[in-house]
């Protein structure tokens, strides 16, 4: 008796042990959550969000992190969310998608920047879930994010790059917001003969200082040139991106940008511009919330306006920079897709709502707010870009991998000297040639 009660004793340990064993999981980068043995939830699904609100200085932070905690509750699980600055996200989420250990949910730039993700099967096809949001969305808003017909990511608000002035400096110098070129230059002139950073830019993340020439090109070329030769239907060394090459080396001389952009960061140029420290700043429609922050020293006193006309280019004053040009993609290896594609829903139309209510952004969603809350410089720059009759992307987000890499950098190497513009088309035009 007592042999076969040890026996049985054993018998229950091992099948204890085997249980419990079983009843466990070791989590990843994309784990679900803890399952108990009969299928019931032990713990909170867990779902991993990377994003590039990083800074507090930025307005959007508080907007994202309130929408995720929303989210947790709406849906019950619990979000780890992760913040990192732009330039260096961008080699972060290349690196974790490439080596399977990406976040179930990623913020992404979409068209060629995210084509690589999507030939490679990291990114979840959205089309068995968007249906349920799918007459929420705006007309064509994920064009972008559409792969050989399949959705693959959702963006929660339109951009576009408008030029931000500092209407208290223009007063104050007695100088006239720019409509074309050389009323630019005349601008430029006067604030710096005054100690005052014309343009301000940040070319030290290189992005900033793309967004230059990429609109002096909006002007000369035009949305159809630009958007031929991006796709490798036109060329580069056509004299219309020659000739916004060199107004790009022109402004740089004339001292444009101030004598010590290329060691001053985007996050430094921000706050720059927030505290008066220049005049003109071309970016994108997120600068509002930075501007119109309590911490602001220039809230109420900055104007929305169109980029300045180039006298014979082809570009015209209905022609913008941007789009909806980035948003959010899931992980092909998240544990529960329905589970994140509904948090990622839910999120973007949040972001969207929010964004704008607060006057932060343009929505990429059908919302409806209080237009009488509506910032007068958000409203202002959703009023303009209503005449659209073409749009150019970001082209670092446009062109794939290490071709935006290569467009960014001749840039750099145009405004620092470093080569002609005739050399920028011809560099520029082997891209198309690979």
């Amino acid at each position: 008796m007592k042999r076969i009660s040890k026996k049985l004793l054993c018998l229950f340990a091992a099948l204890s042990l085997t249980l419990s064993i079983g009843g466990c999981k070791t989590t990843d980068g994309t784990d679900g959550g803890t399952t108990s043995p009969d299928g019931g939830s032990k713990d909170k699904p867990t779902l991993k969000i990377w994003h590039i609100t990083a800074s507090d200085a930025e307005g959007n932070r508080t907007i994202l992190l309130n929408a995720i905690k929303e989210a947790e509750e709406k849906f019950n699980v619990k979000i780890e969310e992760t913040g990192t600055e732009n330039e260096q996200y961008k080699t972060k989420i290349k690196s974790a998608m490439a080596g399977n250990s990406g976040p179930d949910i990623f913020f992404t730039w979409a068209a060629g920047f995210s084509q690589p993700f999507v030939d490679g099967g990291k990114v979840l096809n959205l089309d068995p879930y968007i249906g349920a949001v799918k007459d929420k969305l705006l007309t064509g808003i994920t064009d972008n994010f559409t792969y050989d017909g399949k959705v693959y990511g959702v963006p929660y608000q339109m951009q576009v790059g408008p030029l931000f002035c500092n209407t208290e400096l223009f007063e104050k110098y007695n100088v006239k917001i720019p409509e074309t070129y050389e009323e630019l230059l005349t601008a430029v002139k006067v604030f710096k003969e005054n100690g005052v950073t014309p343009l301000i830019c940040g070319a030290k993340d290189v992005w900033p200082a793309m967004w230059y020439y990429d609109v002096l090109a909006l002007r000369t070329a035009g949305s159809q040139l630009c958007n031929d030769a991006l796709a490798g239907k036109a060329s580069f060394e056509s004299q219309e991106f020659i000739d916004a090459a060199k107004k790009l080396v022109e402004l740089t001389e004339a001292g444009a940008f101030g004598p010590n952009t290329m060691s001053v960061s985007w996050d430094n140029a921000n706050v720059d511009f927030a505290q008066g420290k220049g005049a003109m700043l071309f970016n994108g429609n997120w600068v509002t919330g930075n501007v119109n922050a309590e911490s602001s020293a220039v809230k109420g006193k900055i104007v929305a306006r169109k980029f300045p006309l180039i006298e014979g280019g082809k570009g015209t004053a209905t022609e913008y920079f941007g789009g909806a040009g980035d948003g959010y993609m899931i992980n092909s290896a998240t544990k529960d897709p329905k589970l994140a594609a509904d948090v990622l829903f839910f999120l973007c139309e949040k972001l969207a709502f929010d964004m704008y209510e607060q006057n932060t952004g343009l929505p990429g969603w059908n919302v409806s707010v209080d237009e009488s809350k509506i910032n007068p410089l958000t409203k202002e720059i959703s009023d303009m870009t209503k005449d659209s009759t073409g749009w150019t992307l970001w082209w670092d987000v446009f062109l794939e991998g290490a071709a935006a890499d290569t467009h960014k950098n001749l840039v750099v190497q145009l405004m620092a000297g470093e080569i002609t513009p005739e050399k920028f088309g011809q560099e520029m035009q082997k891209l198309n040639a690979k």
